[in-house]
């Protein structure tokens, strides 16, 4: 980032709460320290189960302080942000998402109610259910923000059915910036071109568990993915960690040909959009979808 932007955001001293983090390549994560760097006060929610990794993380970065959040239970939600009460928040980032393995796997009208409820209970309506803990303790002007996909405007196989809970995710951005509207409070998502993280892998790892089964689901560019990624690799018994790795840098590189700026989007990339929703040079931008994918959500080059 520029010395300009670095010093013209005005987040020094500003309240962060940033949900979501589950290792270094979480977006989540890249967004707390994205505001830690800039002079921000910045505290991270984490579910228990990923502690052990977290707490590696927070050694990293001591300014950031972590505590325990888990989106599914109030109890947690309450204690969590009841700590806030004489230190209002000024930017809530929402960060969370989840599918069961049929999402991904499984064309839609297969999915059973309860993947279907559990899907969009976490990667849906939790905001619905963050925004109702934190609302007591968000500041005037704060800015809430959540993460989405440009498979909530047009379906796209290898994303399966959480397209839909993103889709849902977005609705409720729109509904959440009329009701907090009045209190001066906006909510926007951020949509981003394909990012490598943990989850993104996941996707190309179900697939090599059952890659007849998930053919239909997931289309073909997973399967040519995953088919020059061993072609690069050459023979040998290769992990499945390497070979979804390989696979997905072909993914972006795809991607990025496609869009009208030919490069790929990284976790910074996706920060330093959430910076600038977070900074009062965003106040009066609320209820929107801001893409950051190097233009593939309007220009698809064939």
């Amino acid at each position: 980032m520029s010395d300009a932007t670095q010093t013209g955001l005005g987040l020094a001293g500003k309240h962060v709460v940033v949900l979501g983090v589950a290792d270094a390549s979480s977006l989540a994560w890249a967004i707390a320290k994205a505001f830690a760097a800039q002079g921000a006060r910045v505290r991270i929610g984490y579910q228990q189960k990923f502690f052990s990794r977290v707490r590696l993380l927070l050694a990293e970065q001591p300014t950031i302080e972590g505590l325990r959040c888990d989106v599914t239970k109030d109890d947690e939600l309450a204690a969590f942000f009841g700590r806030f009460q004489d230190d209002p928040v000024d930017v809530l980032v929402h960060g969370v998402a989840y599918g069961p393995p049929e999402f991904f796997n499984a064309p839609p009208s297969q999915v059973s109610a309860a993947g279907y409820a559990l899907g969009l209970e976490i990667s849906s309506h939790s905001l619905s259910t963050v925004v109702r803990h934190a609302s007591p303790y968000l500041r005037e002007w704060a800015s809430v923000m959540t993460l989405t996909f440009q498979a909530s405007q047009r379906a796209m196989p290898m994303y399966g059915t959480m397209g839909i809970a993103k889709a849902a995710l977005e609705a409720t951005v729109r509904y959440l910036a009329l009701e907090l509207g009045p209190r001066r409070i906006r909510v926007n998502a951020i949509s981003p071109g394909p990012v490598q993280t943990v989850a993104a892998l996941g996707e190309i790892l179900a697939f090599l568990k059952e890659p007849d089964a998930a053919h239909h689901q997931r289309g073909q560019l997973t399967r040519l993915a995953v088919e020059a990624a061993r072609a690069e690799l050459g023979p040998g018994g290769h992990e499945d960690i390497t070979v979804a790795t390989a696979a997905w840098r072909y993914v972006q590189d795809d991607f990025a040909w496609r869009s009208a700026l030919p490069d790929v989007v990284s976790q910074e990339d996706v920060a330093g959009s959430a910076l600038f929703l977070g900074s009062d040079l965003a106040r009066k931008i609320t209820g929107q979808v801001l893409h950051v994918d190097c233009g593939l959500s309007t220009a698809l080059v064939l």
